[in-house]
């Protein structure tokens, strides 16, 4: 039960991130648009799981690790290391956003909102 802990918070971020997407797609209208949210949605997961990939390797007070400087800086490198793996094609997570982004346009437009 307790590897099953860390991912909960995730999970909740997660649900709360596509209800305001949900809200969100309502009012984009440009495709463009539609792939940035998508991609920053994708990066934004990527960096929540690389951060839970990291939990219980903390070598930073190890002999040949950075203290407390990399431990301030690795939420940074997790960051980039998100940004980098999204921008060369990511994991499939941001074509299925906007697929379900643009689901809920058209719903929303078919229902005259």
């Amino acid at each position: 039960m307790d590897s099953i802990a860390p991912i909960m918070p995730f999970a909740q971020t997660q649900s709360a991130s596509v209800e305001v997407l949900g809200a969100r797609a309502k009012t984009l209208k440009s495709s463009a648009e539609m792939d940035k949210t998508a991609r920053e949605f994708e990066r934004m997961a990527l960096a929540q799981m690389l951060s839970l990939m990291e939990t219980d390797t903390d070598i930073s007070d190890s002999m040949f690790g950075g203290g407390a400087a990399e431990r301030a800086f690795r939420p940074f490198l997790t960051e980039e290391y998100a940004k980098g793996f999204s921008e060369q094609g990511g994991i499939g997570i941001a074509t299925a956003v906007k697929r379900e982004m643009l689901k809920i346009q058209e719903r929303a437009q078919a229902a005259g909102v």
